[in-house]
Order: structure tokens, then sequence, then C-alpha cells
């Protein structure tokens, strides 16, 4: 499969691959999002393409009042006619209802479909539909359809969309979400244009600047995604990001600049043998961008930016802080640091499991808050990004400058690291000749519930874990007054405690 955005190609390009060898092979598609059709031009094109291959979409005999333009995807694959010849075939779908913009544009000019194709295989056990845009206000309203092109089918969502997770465009995916797992098992994909699009009017007023995130993103059910390090680092390393929806959703974000990504995906349902079952979920494969001199595209043998050498620059401090966690060269032990160091909320055996991350989480509106996935513009992500590597760098800070409690005072004087190793997974300080510990900052004057129940947990934690730096815990807080004071512990210093929980903390399956 091979897909590109709402509005993007050139019917011309699409004329010079039907006429030409650049095609679909058989058992392919490509998801066109075409540049707009008036009925003229549409005409125009299947006499012009007619020698080559065979041209469908549903006739449309409306009123030129009604809509001076389509928006149509094509659809390209090679089949067998009648005769039993190879045949390629270019099927257009028109969006179906106008999106919203301040001038009402497509309101007054577009001229709607009526019908959304879905291919089956021959027993009609797999499907796959594509969307155009706004056609996910229909899928919102009609719920029935909406089951329909989510039950184990394929849905690409192709967009150009300066908000695409706006609560209208994302209600479908909420209803397919919220339904049982066994009837939406489905991949959707959005793909939508790059970030920072830049639109043009007219020549008078000039260039409007979006300044919107990329936003394409690929969901996918709870059992069909891998959440091994190695799988999500290499996906990483190629611009794919992993976060986890609420709603017990994979999701995989697209780095938003302009690129093309090369993916192998597993099929969504799998009517073999159980051995043959790939649960790995989608990985990428090449990630190649656009090279001016040679007008063509090229691998990116680059780990792209994703905004974090911006965020980790700011100041100093964070500087310090963040040392040996760039160097290490694993964003998700930054994002493992990260989480112990400002207190996760929720903590178990597991936590650091990548599906079970605190900073992979996504919630409902679709924020992306990964510490290593900083190109999210919303104020929200980006406080909450801010936030978390101050408290980082104010605990390297307190290391460093203040006196620490007796069960840590062996990393005071400015040579401990915030890190973060597989071997001890429930640490985050090391010093050079001493054992490691878990070490927290969470906040200036933060609730005292807040204070013992990051206490307590980080207590119980390491006492489960049993090893020898199982006493080596401290959660620290700053004052109104801007001194630093650290929570009491009791189990490290009642000798009445006989060594069983203070905390309710279980192993999440």
């Amino acid at each position: 499969m091979v897909v590109v955005p709402e509005y993007c190609l050139p019917i011309s390009v699409l004329l010079d691959c039907v006429r030409g060898d650049i095609f679909p092979a058989e058992g392919a598609v490509w998801v066109m999002g075409c540049e707009s059709l008036t009925p003229a031009a549409l005409a125009e094109f299947k006499q012009e393409a007619a020698a080559h291959c065979e041209v469908i979409h549903e006739s449309n005999g409306a009123a030129v009042v009604q809509g001076t333009y389509f928006d149509p995807v094509a659809c390209c694959f090679v089949t067998k006619n009648a005769a039993g010849a190879l045949q390629k075939v270019v099927l257009f779908q028109f969006k179906t209802c106008p999106s919203r913009d301040p001038h009402f544009l497509e309101n007054e000019h577009l001229r709607l479909g009526q019908s959304i194709y879905q291919f089956r295989n021959t027993d009609e056990s797999l499907g796959f539909s594509a969307i155009i845009c706004s056609d996910a206000f229909t899928l919102g309203a009609d719920t029935a359809l909406c089951r329909k092109l989510t039950d184990r089918s394929t849905l690409v969502h192709i967009q150009l969309n300066p908000n695409p997770r706006h609560s209208d465009y994302r209600q479908y995916r909420a209803e397919t979400f919220g339904r049982s797992p066994t009837y939406s098992d489905c991949d959707i994909i959005c793909l939508n244009w790059a970030q920072n699009v830049t639109q043009y009017e007219n020549l008078v007023d000039g260039p409007i600047p979006w300044k919107n995130i990329g936003g394409s993103s690929w969901y996918l059910p709870q059992h069909r995604c891998s959440t091994q390090d190695h799988e999500v680092v290499r996906n990483d390393s190629l611009g794919l990001y992993y976060s986890l929806l609420e709603k017990r959703r994979h999701v995989l974000l697209f780095h938003y600049d302009e690129a093309v990504f090369e993916l192998t995906v597993p099929k969504v349902a799998n009517l073999g043998a159980a051995v043959l079952v790939n649960p790995l979920g989608p990985q990428a494969n090449a990630r190649y961008v656009w090279d001016a001199q040679l007008n063509t595209w090229q691998p990116d043998i680059s780990i792209p930016d994703a905004g974090l050498n911006e965020l980790l620059g700011q100041d100093e401090y964070v500087v310090a802080a963040f040392a040996a966690l760039q160097s290490a060269g694993n964003r998700l032990s930054i994002e493992r640091a990260v989480a112990l160091s400002c207190g996760p909320h929720g903590i178990s055996d597991s936590w650091h499991v990548v599906g079970k991350l605190e900073t992979c989480q996504m919630k409902a509106d679709e924020v992306v808050y990964r510490t290593t996935f900083c190109m999210d513009s919303s104020e929200d992500a980006r406080t909450v990004r801010h936030n978390r590597v101050q408290q980082v760098a104010t605990l390297k800070y307190i290391l460093a400058n203040d006196a620490l409690p007796a069960q840590v005072r062996d990393l005071m004087g400015g040579d401990a690291e915030i890190c973060w190793n597989l071997a001890t997974p429930h640490t985050n300080v090391t010093k050079s000749g001493c054992l490691p510990a878990l070490i927290s900052y969470v906040g200036q004057q933060p609730l005292p519930d807040r204070i013992r129940g990051v206490a307590d947990s980080f207590v119980e934690l390491l006492r489960k874990e049993g090893k020898a730096h199982q006493r080596r815990v401290a959660v620290c807080y700053r004052k109104a007054d801007g001194t630093t004071a650290f929570a009491e512990m009791p189990a490290l210093t009642r000798i009445d405690h006989d060594g069983g929980s203070l905390a309710n903390i279980t192993t999440v399956l």
C-alpha cells in the first residue's frame, strides 16, 4: 500500500503513472489524495486515460450550484478483466462532507460525493477503506457505518488539516476504540500534511501560516503492537514514535517534517495457523527526505531530531542534568529516568515497560506528552515537558549542593549522575564507588498526600526488589522559603517497622 495525503497529488502526475510503468503491482493498492477536480477536468482525465486503464467513480448528476469541484482520493490497483488479462484501474472516491474553514470555501464550492468504497478479500474476513478529512464527521454521526469500516479492517484517513485531533475529527476513533476489541480490531492510519503549512488564498493578502502540527498517526489494538525496547527504539530512530492511548490503543506517531516512510505491517487478522500471527505491529524500514540537488528522495541515515535538543538546551542546569542520559543514546532511558526523577503518579513492579511508562501515556485528546517527542505544540504538552526537565534539573542541583538524608548521603558533592539502567531499573541516581539510588524531586510545596504517596511507593518498590540498594531511597521537595525538605520514611528509620508493605504495589499484567 502507498498513501499520500488529501489534495496532494497533481492529476497530471496520476495521468503519467496511468500511461507509463509506474503503477501498483498486482496485489497492491495506491491511495492517492489528488488535487481538486472540476467535472470537466474529471471527464478530460477519463478520456486521456481510457486507452490505458479503467476509470470508475460514482455518477454525480448534481446541479452546478451544489458545487464546482470534487475533492478526490484515487485508489489505484491492478485486477483481471473478464478475459483474464491484467487491467489497470483508477477508482475515484469523492469527499462526502465539507470541511470547516473561516470563509466556508468547501461549503460553497465542494461538489459532494455520496459513496465510500470498501475493498474486501474473497471470504470477506478483512476489509480496507479510505476516507477524506471531514468525512470523519459522517463516521462520527453514523455508528453503523463506522462499525462496518472498522471491523477487522484497515481504515486510511487522509487529511489536509490544521488540527487533525479536533474533537469532531476524532469522534469516530473514540467511538471505535470504545467498542469491544472483538469488533473493532482495526488499523486506523491518519495521514496529514507535514507541520507548518503555509496557505496562499490570493496574491494580494500574502501567505497565511498555519503553525500546525503534522499529526500523522497509526492506531492499533492492544494485542497487535510490540512494546519491546529494541522494537520501539528502532522505530524511534526512524521517526516513528510510540505512545499509548488511554482507550488501550497503541499509537505510532510520525515525525512531523516532510518525509516518506517505508514500513512493514502485519495483517489486521491472520486466519492461518496461530504460529504465523505477527504481533509486532508496524516496523519502520526507512525514512526518506527530499534532496533538492539530486531532485529525488534519499534515505535519511541520521536519527531525526524531534525537538529534544532544543528542549534540553534551554539552560545550563538542564544541560548538566541530562548529560549522562543524552550520552547513553537511548530515548527510552530518558523517559524512564524522567519518570522516576519527577515521582510517577502510579507505579508497579513493571512501571518501566514501554506500554506502562507514564511519560508515554496519551489521553483522549491525543496530545503527546512524551519528553523525547517535543513536536507537539499544545500548550499543555509544552508545559508538562518544561516542568519535567526543570524538575530533573532541580534534582541534579539538590544532589550537588544540598545536605542529603543519611541513606543517600554518600551521593553528595556534585559527582552524582541522573541516569537509567536495565540492570537496576528502579533507580535513577549513580555515583562512582556508590550503590545506585532512587531519588525523586516532586516540586515546589506539593500536596502532603503527593509526598507521602511517592515516598511509600518508592520504599515498597525497592523493598520488593530486595537488592543491596533497597534502602537507598529519598523524596525531596522545595518549601515556600526555597529550602529543600525530604519526606519522612518510617520504614527506613523506625525500629518497630516489621518490613511489611507500606503501599499497595501490585504487578499489572
